[in-house]
């Protein structure tokens, strides 16, 4: 189908032709008064380029000090007689470090801070210089560096490096200066490549500017102009100013200079002389016109060819979206850019694997048993008379507005019912807590509205949506969203193991589930195939967050608290059996072990008796699901040990890790 009236190519070729014509007619109108704006902004252009430069280039010299330095430092000779602290031959390799390094000067302290040696002053009194940020950081194991002022007004480049011996053991600190004078000063303006002028310049102790390195001089004209200026806010770092130097009117910009911790100890300017940037304007009034002609042509021509770019990709994600409309989830998106295009078929690339993933999942529980309701077709005696006990019978209207049609099970807390909200006309599931559960749990009734708090601040299609918490006639109960559909639990004992495909879109699913609860806050901490329901169109819902909590519980809640192993044994990670404070990791090892479920058609560990299942669990190895099925890859092997890894930080660290990991494999 081709698209009605002008293509998506034409548009954007006018549009960039009448942007140009716009844009060259403006020019042209009023060139002649925004010559001096445009003149400031072509001012502005350079400082800024200029600026970048400059930073680069003081940016690099820190560097390469740096790292000379920590060459030096590294060298086993030095770090042994520093550790020795023999002062005379410290102090010679002060000298050499100094000549070495093209320093101004060289100090070294001992791993106290104590200074050994300086290089320029061979009676330097042994002070301590562990307060010094650059020392203290040296002496922390880390390098660092920055600006600093002598004694004397110099502007130095600092660099201070760790001195080790051995493994990383640190004996002592190296601290490197270099001055920064007119003639560094004049290697930046030359760098810059740009008609400028560079001052760097200090505030003496009593408040007024030193001008320590300039292109300009520094006699006292100088000096007084840049005092007048205004100086760069320590926030901001950079202002901008202007100043009359020697019959030239300069504009520039104003940046600080700062030590390793921050404070500001002096800055540099960067000036231009704002009549240069006329010399060519009337040149430019005369060439504009020709030169907006020729743009037009060029812009044309490139709209045109950069219309084709976006277009073929667009058709073939249109081609797509069709091909998807109608079933077929195959198309194969092709890689195409980096930028907004490339972005949007990365994007519709993963949802056709999804869909894919969904419709064999489709697919696949369609070629099973036929699909049933998660619920108790039968009960026993004994659930019968539980259920009597809560007072709900099927058959009969519940507080006024719920019309009670079957038991659909009975959990630890107590029984789930399927029933019509009348005023609603909607068909939901009521979670009522046993009252014998209530009498022998205390806290059951809390735990209980703890529930639908938790459960209400997670929204997701792949969460059973909790909806409302009442009380009627003593019977507390939740009513939620009905999911029809057939358990996981179900589906790996009617098959025995999932395919690898199917697991991947479970075990993706599940994942998003996990990503939502956590970033509330919550962690389900009952992870297993059973609170899992898989619908008819493939996809996952999460169940039962009734024993869920917050991961940060106030330690006077009176719940559930570290210690209180809460769960399903052979889904419970190593640390939630031992009691031991969770966080989310729980829960990702808990997917772990559905995933290993489905592949293998069992969890990682069974045993006959809950002491020999916690004592698996603690201390033995899992068989990897490759040695158990022959058709897992070995990619996603690795990712399900590495979930059920017993050390929390072995495993993925968040449900997002998890679910762009299983993403990576299928």
């Amino acid at each position: 189908m081709k698209p009605k009236g002008l293509s998506l190519t034409v548009k954007i070729f006018l549009s960039t032709a009448l942007v140009v014509v716009v844009i060259v007619a403006v020019t042209l109108a009023i060139a002649a008064r925004q010559a001096s704006r445009a003149a400031d902004e072509s001012v502005n252009r350079v400082l800024s380029s200029a600026r970048e430069a400059v930073n680069a280039q003081l940016a690099g010299a820190t560097r390469g000090l740096t790292d000379a330095a920590g060459a030096f430092a590294q060298n086993a000779y030095f770090g042994a007689i520093v550790e020795a602290k023999s002062g005379t031959d410290v102090l010679d390799q002060a000298g050499e470090a100094d000549s070495s390094l093209n320093a101004h000067w060289v100090q070294i302290t001992d791993a106290d801070g104590n200074r050994l040696a300086k290089s320029d002053e061979a009676g330097a009194e042994q002070v301590n210089l562990g307060g010094s940020p650059e020392i203290a950081t040296a002496l922390g194991g880390e390098r660092s560096s920055g600006f600093g002022v002598s004694r004397d007004n110099d502007l130095l480049q600092l660099a201070a490096v760790p001195i080790t011996r051995g493994e990383g053991r640190i004996v002592g600190a190296m601290l490197v200066a270099r001055q920064i004078d007119s003639a560094f000063a004049t290697s930046l303006k030359r760098e810059a490549r740009g008609e400028l002028e560079v001052i760097f310049f200090t505030n003496d102790t009593a408040g007024g500017t030193v001008v320590t390195a300039s292109t300009i001089g520094r006699d006292a004209e100088v000096v007084r102009a840049i005092s007048a200026l205004p100086k760069a806010s320590p926030d901001s770092g950079q202002a901008s100013v202007e100043a009359d130097l020697k019959g030239t009117h300069y504009v520039g910009l104003s940046e600080v200079l700062r030590a390793a911790d921050g404070g500001v100890v002096g800055g540099y300017l960067m000036l231009r002389d704002r009549r240069a940037e006329f010399a060519g304007f009337e040149k430019l009034q005369q060439s504009l016109l020709l030169s907006g002609g020729i743009g037009i042509v060029v812009a044309a021509l490139l709209s045109l060819l950069i219309a084709s770019q976006i277009t073929r990709p667009v058709g073939k994600l249109v081609e797509a979206t069709r091909r998807a409309a109608d079933g077929d989830f195959k198309a194969e998106i092709p890689s195409t850019s980096n930028d907004e295009i490339g972005v949007l078929a990365g994007a519709f690339r993963g949802l056709l694997a999804d869909l894919r993933e969904k419709q064999e999942l489709v697919e696949f529980l369609s070629s099973s048993e036929q699909q049933k309701t998660v619920q108790l077709k039968t009960m026993s005696v004994t659930t019968e008379q539980r259920v009597n006990a809560v007072g709900i019978v099927p058959g009969q209207r519940f507080a006024v507005r719920y019309d009670v049609k079957e038991i659909l099970g009975e959990g630890g807390m107590g029984t789930v019912f399927k029933a019509v909200d009348i005023e609603l006309g909607e068909v939901i599931a009521i979670k009522t807590l046993r009252k014998d559960f209530m009498s022998s749990e205390p806290t059951a009734l809390e735990r209980f509205k703890s529930e639908i708090r938790l459960a209400r601040r997670i929204s997701h299609r792949n969460v059973v949506r909790t909806h409302e918490f009442h009380e009627t006639s003593g019977i507390y109960y939740i009513t939620m969203e009905f999911v029809e559909g057939k358990s996981l639990k179900d589906l790996i004992r009617a098959r025995g193991r999932l395919p690898m495909a199917i697991t991947l879109s479970v075990g993706k699913q599940l994942a998003r589930a996990l990503e939502v609860a956590h970033e509330q806050g919550v962690i389900h901490r009952d992870i297993k195939p059973q609170n899992m329901v898989v619908e008819a169109d493939g996809v996952l819902k999460v169940m039962d967050f009734g024993i869920a909590r917050l991961a940060q519980r106030q330690p006077d809640s009176g719940m559930t608290q570290a210690g209180a192993a809460i769960g399903t044994p052979e889904y419970m990670a190593p640390e939630q059996l031992g009691g031991q404070e969770i966080d989310a990791r729980a829960d990702i090892y808990a997917a772990g072990c559905v995933l290993y479920e489905c592949l293998t058609g069992k969890p990682p560990f069974t045993a006959e008796t809950p002491y020999q299942l916690v004592a698996q669990v603690l201390t033995e190895v899992a068989p990897s699901p490759r040695t158990i099925n022959a058709e897992v890859t070995p990619a996603l092997d690795a990712l399900v040990m590495q979930a059920i890894a017993k050390d929390p930080a072995g495993r993925p660290q968040s449900a997002l890790a998890l679910h762009d990991a299983l993403a990576r494999i299928g």
